[in-house]
């Protein structure tokens, strides 16, 4: 019975994505709003030409993370050569909830089939919680431009190994 319970857990704990390949999303406006608010501008800003940038250059990914039917944030990805680079954003009612952690690790765990040897975040330095996000899922700062911090994670040889 135990194990039952806990494969349950393991369904309503699970996170889906739905990519945006359109500048039709419905989801668009809602997205737009949510950067607008001053705790998400600051750190994050999305210009008049984002959605057309992330919905016909190649190789840019932009998705929406759902818990069960509740849209909790967004995933920005860019491939070039072995190297994604990401922005995530959980949004600010559903943080500090562990959705984050788990964003990073599917991504980790390489669920959107791109693979990378290695990922790369910057990370505005007062940006506290999201250092220690990152931090916390392993990855490693590298250097500092300005405000910003930069962080790489490095998938290990064995999954390196298991992927080639």
């Amino acid at each position: 019975m135990k194990d039952k319970l806990e494969f349950v857990g393991e369904i309503m704990n699970k996170l889906t994505y739905k990519r945006i390949v359109s500048q039709e999303d419905k989801d668009i406006f809602l997205i737009n709003e949510i950067h607008s608010k001053p705790e998400i501008k600051k750190y994050i800003s999305i210009g008049d030409n984002y959605f057309n940038y992330v919905t016909t250059t190649e190789n840019v990914f932009f998705y929406k993370v759902y818990k069960e039917r509740n849209f909790v944030g967004t995933i920005h990805l860019e491939k070039n050569d072995n190297i994604i680079y990401m922005d995530i954003l959980i949004f600010p009612e559903f943080q500090k909830s562990g959705l984050g952690t788990k964003v990073i690790n599917d991504i980790k765990d390489d669920i959107f089939n791109l693979s990378f040897k290695k990922i790369k975040v910057s990370i505005d330095e007062n940006n506290i919680p999201s250092l220690r996000l990152f931090e916390k899922a392993g990855f490693k700062f590298v250097s500092q431009e300005e405000e910003l911090k930069n962080y790489e994670y490095l998938k290990n040889n064995k999954e390196q190994i298991r992927n080639e």
